[in-house]
């Protein structure tokens, strides 16, 4: 009897912290049933953004394609026309497009060796006739024909290589080869006007060349 009196005494006593613990279990409870919330979905947009980025950083800028075009080869060849080319395309790749040199074509006086360049036009002269310096190549692969002029230097009949000597209006390895050969025939040039004595030069073409050409020792 004495415990129930002091257990109804604890009671009456403490009776609101029975109430505390129902209270918190009843918020428990309910918290536990409460759904879990789905996660936030990312913008699309940013999502797209964020995997482009990377890639298009990646990817270097595509360099510019080399230029292509067309030139026009004229004179003793079969087919004479205009013709693509890349570029890397040299004239005697343009005469095989061509259909080849024709029987009487005289290719000492030209360059073939040259890179053919869009716009560039080019004339195969014929046996026996001189090409004038307007027929040769007017630009670009024209480079190596025009370093000379466009440098300012003058080529040294005495020291000039063929590959040199190319590089002038008109000359071709044929040519180049003769001029050397006279120079070391005869102990090499005293004079420019000497040009006039090598096979195959004749007053026309010594006068285009003359003032791109000097003689030393």
């Amino acid at each position: 009897m004495i415990e129930m009196a002091t257990v109804k005494e604890w009671v009456r006593e403490y009776w609101y912290l029975g109430l505390v613990a129902a209270v918190v279990g009843v918020f428990l409870l309910w918290q536990a049933r409460q759904p879990t919330p789905a996660p936030v979905a990312e913008p699309l947009g940013s999502s797209v953004s964020s995997l482009s980025s990377p890639a298009s950083s990646a990817v270097a800028s595509p360099s510019v394609p080399p230029k292509n075009g067309y030139v026009h080869i004229k004179g003793a060849v079969k087919k004479p026309g205009v013709y693509p080319v890349e570029a890397t395309t040299r004239w005697v790749d343009v005469v095989a497009l061509a259909g080849g040199l024709a029987g009487n074509a005289d290719v000492s006086q030209v360059n073939l060796a040259q890179l053919a360049v869009d716009q560039d036009s080019l004339y195969i002269p014929k046996a026996g006739e001189e090409v004038p310096a307007a027929a040769l190549p007017a630009s670009g692969g024209g480079a190596a024909a025009t370093a000379s002029s466009a440098s300012g230097a003058l080529v040294n009949l005495n020291t000039a290589t063929e590959t040199e000597l190319q590089t002038l209006s008109g000359i071709g390895p044929k040519k180049a080869a003769d001029i050397i050969a006279y120079r070391d025939q005869n102990g090499g040039f005293k004079a420019v006007e000497d040009l006039k004595n090598v096979s195959g030069i004749g007053d026309k073409t010594f006068e285009r060349l003359a003032p791109l050409v000097t003689v030393g020792p």
